[in-house]
């Protein structure tokens, strides 16, 4: 009697099958874990520019202001010469835009801020050509340490929910469950 030396031709296919199964339900559910991840890197992105943006107020004892946007946020510095804000200019804190997937929501203190968008504001600057526009910030970080006591939640259209708040005191938390308001 003669022993199998191999694999029959159905064998093959049936293994083939499954793993062209599994490969289509990978590929399928892909952009799921593409723009998850996208998600989380964006708010592990705006918590270090805080940080950042918190550390040089601290280091350099100037003033740092965030321009929170529906659509992303830039950063702002004090400058005394001229009593207002200007953007700053380090490479970590230029301004950001988000993915159009995502969106910013801001409270400061308890109460919701209406946010516009970036482009509002340049729109805003060519509409009053002789008029001067002054930049304020949504949220400060100042030399001394201490920030806006603020909630910031990243929203997608999925339904994906992060948040990162402030106490006051410097210390930026991270969130995974809805914020709870009066």
């Amino acid at each position: 009697m003669r022993q199998p030396s191999g694999f029959t031709l159905i064998e093959i296919l049936v293994v083939l099958f499954i793993v062209s199964m599994l490969t289509g339900l990978v590929v399928a559910n892909l952009p799921g874990f593409v723009s998850r991840a996208d998600y989380e890197e964006e708010m592990q992105r705006l918590n270090f520019a805080l940080n950042q943006g918190l550390a040089k107020a601290e280091i350099e004892a100037s003033e740092v202001g965030v321009m929170i946007y529906a659509d992303g946020y830039e950063f702002l510095v004090y400058d005394e010469l001229t009593n207002g804000w200007i953007p700053a200019l380090e490479r970590s804190l230029i301004k950001h835009r988000l993915p159009e997937t995502l969106r910013l929501v801001l409270a400061l203190e308890g109460e919701p801020i209406r946010l516009g968008g970036p482009d509002a504001d340049e729109e805003e600057q060519e509409a009053t050509e002789l008029d001067e526009v002054f930049l304020e910030p949504s949220v400060l970080l100042l030399s001394s340490g201490e920030t806006s006591i603020f909630e910031l939640e990243l929203m997608t259209n999925e339904g994906w929910w992060m948040g990162l708040s402030s106490d006051g005191y410097g210390n930026f938390e991270l969130h995974r469950e809805p914020f709870e308001r009066e």
